[in-house]
Protein backbone atom coordinates (compact mmCIF):
# COMPACT_ATOMS: atom_id res chain seq x y z
CA UNK A 1 0.00 0.00 0.00
CA UNK A 2 1.60 3.80 -0.76
CA UNK A 3 1.94 5.67 1.55
CA UNK A 4 -0.67 8.35 1.12
CA UNK A 5 -0.07 10.40 4.00
CA UNK A 6 3.16 10.86 3.60
CA UNK A 7 2.52 11.79 -0.73
CA UNK A 8 -0.21 13.99 1.20
CA UNK A 9 2.26 16.01 3.41
CA UNK A 10 4.99 16.27 0.53
CA UNK A 11 2.33 17.83 -1.92
CA UNK A 12 1.12 20.27 1.01
CA UNK A 13 4.93 21.16 1.63
CA UNK A 14 5.22 21.86 -2.09
CA UNK A 15 2.39 24.03 -2.32
CA UNK A 16 3.05 25.61 1.16
CA UNK A 17 6.92 26.52 -0.64
CA UNK A 18 4.98 27.81 -3.98
CA UNK A 19 2.79 30.21 -1.95
CA UNK A 20 5.92 31.49 -0.58
CA UNK A 21 7.76 32.05 -3.24
CA UNK A 22 5.01 33.67 -4.78
CA UNK A 23 4.02 35.70 -1.93
CA UNK A 24 4.59 39.83 -2.27
CA UNK A 25 3.27 41.10 1.35
CA UNK A 26 4.81 44.69 -0.19
CA UNK A 27 3.26 44.76 -3.71
CA UNK A 28 -0.03 47.13 -4.04
CA UNK A 29 -1.09 44.32 -7.40
CA UNK A 30 -1.09 41.23 -5.04
CA UNK A 31 -2.64 42.26 -2.15
CA UNK A 32 -5.68 43.63 -4.59
CA UNK A 33 -5.33 40.00 -6.40
CA UNK A 34 -5.74 38.58 -3.06
CA UNK A 35 -8.62 40.80 -1.93
CA UNK A 36 -10.44 40.96 -5.66
CA UNK A 37 -13.76 40.84 -4.20
CA UNK A 38 -13.77 43.36 -1.00
CA UNK A 39 -11.71 46.04 -3.05
CA UNK A 40 -13.66 46.07 -5.97
CA UNK A 41 -16.68 47.14 -3.52
CA UNK A 42 -14.55 49.40 -2.56
CA UNK A 43 -13.65 50.58 -6.17
CA UNK A 44 -17.37 51.01 -6.59
CA UNK A 45 -17.75 53.44 -3.74
CA UNK A 46 -14.73 55.49 -5.15
CA UNK A 47 -16.52 55.65 -8.63
CA UNK A 48 -19.18 57.37 -7.26
CA UNK A 49 -16.95 60.51 -7.46
CA UNK A 50 -18.26 60.12 -11.39
CA UNK A 51 -21.66 62.12 -9.74
CA UNK A 52 -19.62 65.13 -9.89
CA UNK A 53 -18.49 64.74 -13.48
CA UNK A 54 -22.15 64.01 -14.96
CA UNK A 55 -23.36 67.17 -12.91
CA UNK A 56 -20.85 69.69 -14.65
CA UNK A 57 -22.01 67.82 -17.91
CA UNK A 58 -25.43 68.80 -17.14
CA UNK A 59 -24.65 72.35 -15.55
CA UNK A 60 -22.28 73.22 -19.04
CA UNK A 61 -24.74 71.61 -21.48
CA UNK A 62 -26.56 75.06 -21.88
CA UNK A 63 -23.38 77.16 -22.48
CA UNK A 64 -22.23 73.90 -25.14
CA UNK A 65 -25.18 74.56 -26.94
CA UNK A 66 -23.91 78.15 -27.67
CA UNK A 67 -20.38 77.41 -29.21
CA UNK A 68 -21.57 77.74 -32.93
CA UNK A 69 -22.87 81.02 -32.47
CA UNK A 70 -19.80 82.37 -30.75
CA UNK A 71 -18.05 81.27 -33.98
CA UNK A 72 -20.54 83.49 -36.02
CA UNK A 73 -20.55 86.67 -33.88
CA UNK A 74 -16.79 86.41 -34.10
CA UNK A 75 -16.80 86.71 -38.10
CA UNK A 76 -19.79 89.82 -38.24
CA UNK A 77 -20.33 93.28 -36.80
CA UNK A 78 -23.79 94.06 -36.26
CA UNK A 79 -24.89 98.13 -36.96
CA UNK A 80 -28.68 99.37 -35.89
CA UNK A 81 -30.63 102.65 -36.19
CA UNK A 82 -33.54 103.79 -33.59
CA UNK A 83 -33.59 107.28 -33.55
CA UNK A 84 -34.84 109.37 -36.85
CA UNK A 85 -30.61 110.50 -36.93
CA UNK A 86 -29.85 107.08 -36.32
CA UNK A 87 -31.88 105.83 -39.48
CA UNK A 88 -30.42 108.61 -42.11
CA UNK A 89 -26.97 107.89 -40.87
CA UNK A 90 -28.08 104.37 -41.51
CA UNK A 91 -29.27 104.90 -44.77
CA UNK A 92 -25.87 106.72 -45.88
CA UNK A 93 -23.77 104.30 -44.25
CA UNK A 94 -26.09 101.44 -46.54
CA UNK A 95 -25.15 103.29 -49.60
CA UNK A 96 -21.46 103.80 -48.85
CA UNK A 97 -20.89 100.39 -47.82
CA UNK A 98 -22.86 99.30 -50.91
CA UNK A 99 -19.63 100.93 -53.24
CA UNK A 100 -17.02 98.88 -50.89
CA UNK A 101 -16.25 95.68 -52.76
CA UNK A 102 -14.69 93.97 -49.38
CA UNK A 103 -17.41 94.53 -47.27
CA UNK A 104 -20.44 92.58 -47.35
CA UNK A 105 -23.67 94.35 -45.47
CA UNK A 106 -26.69 92.10 -45.10
CA UNK A 107 -30.02 93.80 -43.90
CA UNK A 108 -31.17 91.56 -40.69
CA UNK A 109 -33.82 91.53 -37.89
CA UNK A 110 -33.57 89.81 -34.29
CA UNK A 111 -37.34 89.88 -33.52
CA UNK A 112 -38.40 86.34 -34.40
CA UNK A 113 -36.96 83.60 -32.50
CA UNK A 114 -38.40 80.20 -30.55
CA UNK A 115 -36.69 79.19 -27.12
CA UNK A 116 -35.67 75.83 -26.95
CA UNK A 117 -36.22 73.18 -24.22
CA UNK A 118 -32.98 72.37 -22.15
CA UNK A 119 -31.91 69.69 -20.50
CA UNK A 120 -33.10 70.70 -16.99
CA UNK A 121 -36.02 71.30 -18.18
CA UNK A 122 -36.73 75.18 -18.75
CA UNK A 123 -36.95 77.26 -21.72
CA UNK A 124 -34.04 79.31 -23.24
CA UNK A 125 -33.49 81.48 -26.38
CA UNK A 126 -31.15 80.76 -29.09
CA UNK A 127 -29.42 82.44 -32.23
CA UNK A 128 -31.86 83.42 -35.03
CA UNK A 129 -31.79 86.04 -37.59
CA UNK A 130 -34.26 87.12 -40.09
CA UNK A 131 -32.91 87.96 -43.57
CA UNK A 132 -34.88 90.07 -46.18
CA UNK A 133 -34.27 87.57 -49.18
CA UNK A 134 -33.12 84.13 -49.78
CA UNK A 135 -30.07 85.59 -52.05
CA UNK A 136 -29.34 87.44 -48.77
CA UNK A 137 -29.58 83.95 -46.41
CA UNK A 138 -27.30 82.22 -49.11
CA UNK A 139 -24.61 85.09 -48.88
CA UNK A 140 -24.50 84.86 -44.78
CA UNK A 141 -24.24 80.86 -45.34
CA UNK A 142 -21.64 81.47 -47.48
CA UNK A 143 -19.41 83.55 -45.15
CA UNK A 144 -20.18 81.63 -41.79
CA UNK A 145 -19.57 78.12 -43.97
CA UNK A 146 -23.19 77.07 -43.37
CA UNK A 147 -24.36 74.16 -45.13
CA UNK A 148 -28.10 74.50 -46.51
CA UNK A 149 -29.85 73.43 -49.05
CA UNK A 150 -31.66 76.63 -50.47
CA UNK A 151 -34.05 75.44 -53.71
CA UNK A 152 -37.34 75.17 -51.53
CA UNK A 153 -36.68 78.56 -49.70
CA UNK A 154 -38.95 81.37 -50.57
CA UNK A 155 -40.01 84.55 -49.11
CA UNK A 156 -42.02 83.00 -45.62
CA UNK A 157 -39.28 80.23 -44.84
CA UNK A 158 -37.64 79.19 -41.59
CA UNK A 159 -34.89 77.14 -41.41
CA UNK A 160 -33.73 75.20 -38.52
CA UNK A 161 -30.33 72.97 -37.33
CA UNK A 162 -31.46 69.46 -36.83
CA UNK A 163 -31.51 69.75 -33.41
CA UNK A 164 -33.67 72.50 -32.95
CA UNK A 165 -35.98 71.02 -35.05
CA UNK A 166 -36.17 68.26 -32.61
CA UNK A 167 -36.24 69.82 -30.01
CA UNK A 168 -39.17 72.03 -30.96
CA UNK A 169 -40.94 69.02 -32.31
CA UNK A 170 -40.85 70.92 -36.45
CA UNK A 171 -40.72 69.10 -39.36
CA UNK A 172 -40.48 69.88 -43.00
CA UNK A 173 -43.56 71.44 -43.90
CA UNK A 174 -44.46 72.35 -40.47
CA UNK A 175 -45.76 75.95 -40.23
CA UNK A 176 -45.65 78.15 -36.99
CA UNK A 177 -47.50 81.59 -36.84
CA UNK A 178 -47.83 84.36 -34.19
CA UNK A 179 -50.74 82.67 -31.51
CA UNK A 180 -48.01 79.25 -31.39
CA UNK A 181 -45.48 81.60 -29.93
CA UNK A 182 -46.05 85.15 -28.79
CA UNK A 183 -41.82 85.39 -30.03
CA UNK A 184 -42.88 85.03 -33.81
CA UNK A 185 -44.36 87.90 -35.94
CA UNK A 186 -45.34 86.50 -38.80
CA UNK A 187 -46.12 83.29 -40.76
CA UNK A 188 -43.68 80.83 -41.55
CA UNK A 189 -43.01 77.23 -43.07
CA UNK A 190 -39.90 74.98 -41.81
CA UNK A 191 -38.81 74.76 -45.90
CA UNK A 192 -35.00 73.52 -45.04
CA UNK A 193 -32.53 72.35 -42.43
CA UNK A 194 -28.88 72.89 -41.74
CA UNK A 195 -26.02 71.14 -41.26
CA UNK A 196 -25.22 72.64 -37.96
CA UNK A 197 -24.71 71.85 -34.39
CA UNK A 198 -26.45 73.16 -31.56
CA UNK A 199 -29.15 75.29 -31.78
CA UNK A 200 -29.67 78.16 -34.59
CA UNK A 201 -32.96 78.95 -36.31
CA UNK A 202 -33.17 81.08 -39.04
CA UNK A 203 -36.05 83.35 -40.76
CA UNK A 204 -36.33 84.85 -44.23
CA UNK A 205 -39.38 87.89 -44.49
CA UNK A 206 -39.16 90.81 -46.63
CA UNK A 207 -40.88 93.22 -44.22
CA UNK A 208 -38.13 92.77 -41.67
CA UNK A 209 -36.02 94.97 -44.04
CA UNK A 210 -37.74 98.09 -42.26
CA UNK A 211 -36.12 97.17 -39.02
CA UNK A 212 -32.72 99.01 -39.85
CA UNK A 213 -30.59 96.62 -38.09
CA UNK A 214 -27.20 94.84 -40.60
CA UNK A 215 -24.80 92.90 -40.22
CA UNK A 216 -20.86 93.14 -41.79
CA UNK A 217 -19.59 90.74 -43.41
CA UNK A 218 -16.15 90.58 -45.08
CA UNK A 219 -12.95 87.69 -46.16
CA UNK A 220 -10.62 90.40 -46.35
CA UNK A 221 -11.09 92.17 -42.54
CA UNK A 222 -11.22 90.98 -39.79
CA UNK A 223 -13.89 91.61 -36.85
CA UNK A 224 -11.48 93.98 -35.23
CA UNK A 225 -11.51 96.02 -39.16
CA UNK A 226 -15.03 96.04 -39.60
CA UNK A 227 -15.61 97.45 -36.38
CA UNK A 228 -13.12 100.52 -37.04
CA UNK A 229 -14.89 100.36 -39.87
CA UNK A 230 -18.01 101.06 -38.74
CA UNK A 231 -17.05 103.43 -36.37
CA UNK A 232 -15.44 105.55 -39.07
CA UNK A 233 -18.51 105.42 -41.59
CA UNK A 234 -21.27 105.13 -39.01
CA UNK A 235 -20.19 106.21 -35.69
CA UNK A 236 -21.05 103.01 -33.50
CA UNK A 237 -21.78 99.57 -33.92
CA UNK A 238 -23.28 97.10 -31.54
CA UNK A 239 -20.90 95.70 -29.14
CA UNK A 240 -22.48 93.46 -26.87
CA UNK A 241 -20.30 90.06 -26.46
CA UNK A 242 -22.66 87.38 -26.74
CA UNK A 243 -19.88 85.21 -24.95
CA UNK A 244 -20.15 87.14 -22.06
CA UNK A 245 -23.88 87.74 -21.63
CA UNK A 246 -24.34 84.23 -22.07
CA UNK A 247 -21.71 83.74 -19.01
CA UNK A 248 -23.21 85.93 -16.89
CA UNK A 249 -26.59 84.76 -17.32
CA UNK A 250 -25.08 81.31 -16.04
CA UNK A 251 -22.97 82.10 -13.52
CA UNK A 252 -25.47 81.20 -11.08
CA UNK A 253 -25.66 77.43 -11.99
CA UNK A 254 -21.62 77.44 -11.85
CA UNK A 255 -21.97 78.41 -8.95
CA UNK A 256 -24.61 76.12 -7.34
CA UNK A 257 -22.37 73.52 -9.07
CA UNK A 258 -19.34 74.83 -7.06
CA UNK A 259 -21.71 74.34 -3.94
CA UNK A 260 -22.70 70.47 -4.27
CA UNK A 261 -19.64 69.54 -5.35
CA UNK A 262 -17.84 70.53 -1.98
CA UNK A 263 -20.96 68.80 -0.07
CA UNK A 264 -20.60 65.51 -2.07
CA UNK A 265 -16.89 65.86 -1.39
CA UNK A 266 -17.13 65.88 1.95
CA UNK A 267 -19.82 62.80 1.62
CA UNK A 268 -17.82 61.41 0.00
CA UNK A 269 -15.09 61.85 1.73
CA UNK A 270 -16.73 60.52 5.26
CA UNK A 271 -18.54 57.82 3.53
CA UNK A 272 -15.17 56.50 1.96
CA UNK A 273 -13.20 56.87 4.75
CA UNK A 274 -15.70 54.72 7.42
CA UNK A 275 -15.54 52.05 4.62
CA UNK A 276 -12.11 51.50 4.37
CA UNK A 277 -11.45 51.58 8.32
CA UNK A 278 -13.30 48.04 9.02
CA UNK A 279 -10.95 46.68 5.66
CA UNK A 280 -7.96 48.28 7.17
CA UNK A 281 -8.66 47.00 10.94
CA UNK A 282 -8.63 43.40 10.11
CA UNK A 283 -5.05 43.96 8.97
CA UNK A 284 -3.82 45.36 12.06
CA UNK A 285 -1.88 42.11 12.90
CA UNK A 286 -0.56 41.74 9.33
CA UNK A 287 1.41 45.71 10.03
CA UNK A 288 2.24 45.22 13.56
CA UNK A 289 4.19 42.15 12.41
CA UNK A 290 5.78 43.96 9.33
CA UNK A 291 6.73 47.09 12.31
CA UNK A 292 7.89 44.31 14.81
CA UNK A 293 10.53 42.99 12.13
CA UNK A 294 11.80 46.32 11.64
CA UNK A 295 10.02 47.61 8.34
CA UNK A 296 10.21 51.38 7.73
CA UNK A 297 7.40 53.20 8.55
CA UNK A 298 8.09 55.07 4.89
CA UNK A 299 7.56 51.58 3.38
CA UNK A 300 4.53 50.76 5.28
CA UNK A 301 3.31 54.12 4.45
CA UNK A 302 4.05 53.56 0.58
CA UNK A 303 2.54 49.46 0.54
CA UNK A 304 -0.73 51.47 2.00
CA UNK A 305 -0.90 54.32 -0.34
CA UNK A 306 0.26 52.26 -3.97
CA UNK A 307 -2.98 49.91 -2.07
CA UNK A 308 -5.35 52.77 -2.36
CA UNK A 309 -4.19 54.81 -5.18
CA UNK A 310 -4.53 51.53 -7.44
CA UNK A 311 -8.01 51.01 -6.63
CA UNK A 312 -8.63 54.20 -6.92
CA UNK A 313 -7.12 54.16 -10.59
CA UNK A 314 -9.27 51.06 -11.51
CA UNK A 315 -12.75 52.70 -10.39
CA UNK A 316 -11.06 55.63 -12.31
CA UNK A 317 -10.72 53.84 -15.43
CA UNK A 318 -12.81 50.64 -15.06
CA UNK A 319 -15.93 53.33 -13.64
CA UNK A 320 -15.26 55.68 -16.40
CA UNK A 321 -15.74 52.65 -19.31
CA UNK A 322 -19.15 51.68 -17.75
CA UNK A 323 -19.89 55.48 -17.09
CA UNK A 324 -19.18 56.91 -20.70
CA UNK A 325 -20.79 53.86 -22.08
CA UNK A 326 -23.70 54.46 -20.10
CA UNK A 327 -23.67 57.76 -21.75
CA UNK A 328 -23.28 56.91 -25.18
CA UNK A 329 -26.33 54.99 -25.02
CA UNK A 330 -28.30 57.43 -22.77
CA UNK A 331 -27.13 59.80 -25.66
CA UNK A 332 -28.25 58.20 -28.28
CA UNK A 333 -31.68 56.43 -26.61
CA UNK A 334 -33.04 59.16 -25.03
CA UNK A 335 -32.22 62.99 -25.65
CA UNK A 336 -31.30 62.67 -28.96
CA UNK A 337 -34.09 61.73 -30.68
CA UNK A 338 -35.80 64.71 -28.40
CA UNK A 339 -33.09 67.06 -30.05
CA UNK A 340 -31.13 66.83 -26.38
CA UNK A 341 -27.65 66.01 -26.16
CA UNK A 342 -24.81 65.84 -23.37
CA UNK A 343 -21.53 66.33 -24.29
CA UNK A 344 -18.89 63.62 -23.56
CA UNK A 345 -16.00 65.96 -21.99
CA UNK A 346 -16.41 69.61 -20.33
CA UNK A 347 -13.07 70.84 -18.22
CA UNK A 348 -15.34 71.82 -15.61
CA UNK A 349 -16.80 68.44 -15.16
CA UNK A 350 -13.44 66.76 -15.05
CA UNK A 351 -11.99 69.92 -12.42
CA UNK A 352 -15.35 68.71 -10.09
CA UNK A 353 -14.44 65.01 -10.57
CA UNK A 354 -10.86 65.90 -9.72
CA UNK A 355 -11.98 68.01 -6.89
CA UNK A 356 -13.83 64.81 -5.51
CA UNK A 357 -11.03 62.39 -6.09
CA UNK A 358 -8.35 64.48 -4.49
CA UNK A 359 -10.76 65.77 -1.03
CA UNK A 360 -11.15 61.55 -0.97
CA UNK A 361 -7.91 60.08 -1.92
CA UNK A 362 -5.77 62.19 0.62
CA UNK A 363 -7.41 61.80 3.62
CA UNK A 364 -8.11 58.44 3.27
CA UNK A 365 -3.98 57.63 2.57
CA UNK A 366 -3.30 59.75 5.38
CA UNK A 367 -5.93 58.19 8.20
CA UNK A 368 -4.82 54.59 7.08
CA UNK A 369 -1.26 55.17 7.62
CA UNK A 370 -1.78 57.04 10.56
CA UNK A 371 -4.01 53.74 11.92
CA UNK A 372 -1.68 51.61 10.70
CA UNK A 373 1.31 52.99 12.04
CA UNK A 374 0.24 52.46 15.43
CA UNK A 375 -0.48 48.99 15.11
CA UNK A 376 1.61 47.44 17.64
CA UNK A 377 2.70 43.37 17.88
CA UNK A 378 2.16 43.61 21.97
CA UNK A 379 -1.23 43.87 21.80
CA UNK A 380 -1.43 39.67 20.01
Amino acid sequence: MPDCSGQQIVKCAAASEERRRNMKPFSALYFIKENRVRCALLAIMLFLGYAAYLGGLYVTNIRDSWEVPFGYTDKMVLVYGETEEQIERYKQFQRETAADSRIKMIPVSRRNHLNWKTIMGFEIGQYAYTFASVRDFETYCKYMGVVCDFKNLKDGSMVMSPKMSKNRGIKIGDKIEKDDADTIFGSYTLDALTEEDGYTIYFIDKKMSEDYTAMLLSDELGKDRLQDYAVEKYGSYDDENLEEKIDEELSFLYSIYIFIIMFLALILAVTICAAFVGMYQRRNFEFAVYRAIGVSKRRIVGKISSELLWMDLASLFGGGIIFFFGLYLFNNMVLYPEGKYLRYFNPLALTGLAVCNITVLIPLVVTRCRQMLKADICEY
